[in-house]
């Protein structure tokens, strides 16, 4: 099989990248990847998997469905681990106790037109709070930590934050009110063309089952899987209870079966539709190819490997 060109869109995916590399569930299968990073460059991505530049992509996960639906262009997805937008940690300022607290209130994000600004967008709004209407959205730092003490400070109503910075703005003092998630499509989310498919369905299917062994691997074996990120992502962290924070937030959304839910495609969907909504007639099924994960499913492997015989 050839080797796999193979480039990340954020660094929360490399952890189970290098688990299915360092755990040796590439070599398993007789695959074997060029790692990559194309954080920040989501167009440069796209149009290197349309020149076929790049084989596979983890992520890409809303933008792709406005080219299928514009120029049917043949991108797609092949399977999706994580189904759960898990930025669910509100960091509250003075009179927030709540959701519909924020009311009246201007609340911080870091990419306003990007993924996380977006999920921001669609979480208020499908909790009866519109941008524009009944909330501000601004683009506020990069750095969760500068966003949290813009809040503390009252310069900002509220952001939102993952495990790690909740550890993070947990230490600087701030009002911190869990609430719940969102489906959604994030994550390792593996991303192609079908041009790339038709020519080497061999590599697809070794990298299907490779991403299921990790899977189950990151899942079942926390000690190694901690050693294994905190030896190739450790910089990412600044403390071992950092790295636990976010392990054990991944653990609760890594589908043994990384199949995508009806639920989360309708809401990266709707994040596509809210910077083209000439794309909303669209069926974003179309951007889903999931039966080389059936043939998989059906030959028995990803319960095998659950019964502890994969």
């Amino acid at each position: 099989m050839e080797k796999m060109r193979i480039y990340y869109r954020a660094s929360s995916h490399v952890p189970l990248w290098k688990v299915m590399e360092h755990g040796g569930f590439l070599e398993r299968h007789g695959a074997a990847m060029d790692f990559g990073s194309m954080e920040g460059m989501r167009g440069k991505a796209m149009q290197g998997l349309r020149a076929g530049e790049i084989d596979i992509v983890s992520g890409n996960h809303h933008n792709l469905y406005v080219r299928r639906a514009r120029h049917n262009e043949p991108f797609v997805h092949l399977a999706q681990p994580n189904n759960q937008w898990r930025e669910n940690c509100l960091v509250a300022g003075d009179g927030v106790g709540g959701l519909a607290d924020l009311k009246g209130k201007r609340v911080v994000m870091d990419d306003f037109d990007g993924h996380t600004g977006l999920n921001v967008w669609l979480y208020l709004r499908l909790n009866g709070l519109e941008e524009g209407r009944d909330v501000e959205l601004v683009e506020g730092p990069k750095d969760a930590r500068e966003r949290v003490r813009g809040v503390m400070s009252g310069e900002y109503g509220a952001t939102f934050v993952r495990a790690v910075d909740k550890l993070r703005a947990r230490a600087l003092g701030a009002t911190l009110i869990d609430v719940p998630p969102m489906a959604m499509i994030e994550g390792v989310t593996l991303t192609t063309t079908t041009t790339y498919v038709d020519g080497h369905p061999e590599e697809v299917r070794a990298l299907i089952r490779a991403l299921v062994d990790a899977v189950h691997f990151f899942k079942t074996h926390r000690e190694e899987t901690l050693a294994i990120i905190k030896t190739h992502c450790g910089d990412k962290y600044e403390t071992d209870e950092e790295l636990a924070a976010f392990y054990d937030e991944q653990v609760l959304t890594l589908e043994p079966k990384p199949y995508p839910t009806l639920d989360a495609i309708r809401n990266v969907f709707a994040l596509a539709v809210r910077r083209h909504p000439e794309v909303e007639g669209f069926n974003p099924l179309a951007m889903w190819d999931l039966h080389y994960l059936r043939e998989i499913d059906d030959s028995g492997y990803i319960d095998g490997v659950w019964r502890g015989s994969g």
